[in-house]
């Protein structure tokens, strides 16, 4: 990464990807697909929330 766009970064969001990262790393295949499953299943609630169609 150049050193210009580290201003463009939001320290704690790094830190909080970083972390996830980490987390995710340590699930175990069936694991993460179950995480999948659980985002699309809460974005799916959310765009239907803002009547959002893709």
């Amino acid at each position: 990464m150049r050193h210009g766009q580290l201003d463009l970064i939001d320290k704690e969001e790094l830190n909080h990807y970083i972390h996830a990262k980490k987390d995710v790393q340590t699930l175990t295949e069936d694991e993460v697909k179950n995480v999948c499953f659980e985002v699309k299943d809460l974005y799916e609630d959310v765009l239907k929330e803002f009547e959002i169609k893709l």
